[in-house]
């Protein structure tokens, strides 16, 4: 643990079983983390992986699908008017992402 001042030092009380503990970021008794901050650290990294898991086990969103679909579809004609829309779409994007940013430059 850091101190507040030179050479001062930091008694910390265990919260698993009540031991005091002098400038050590681990109890000396049974090994707990000290650091409600690192505590709360370590949890925010678990619940982050837990979350990363589940959305690695999903798997592809319909709409991702049904993007494939239209990419990969038989009749060229039904792959055609995709492209087509699908580049309207990302000029479209462009464009608004464009003007976006030139209003944000005018008020800034």
């Amino acid at each position: 643990m850091s101190t507040t001042a030179k050479g001062a030092q930091v008694h910390i009380r265990c919260s698993q079983c009540g031991t005091f503990n002098v400038n050590s970021e681990n109890c000396e008794n049974c090994g707990a983390l000290l650091s409600v901050v690192k505590q709360r650290e370590l949890v925010r990294q678990e619940q982050f992986k837990e979350v990363r898991k589940r959305e690695a086990e999903k798997g592809p969103s319909k709409i991702e699908l049904q993007i494939k679909k239209m990419q990969n579809h038989r009749f060229w004609l039904v792959r055609a008017v995709f492209e087509v829309v699908y580049i309207g779409w990302v000029i479209a994007m462009a464009v608004g992402g464009f003007i976006a940013w030139v209003i944000a430059a005018i008020v800034a």
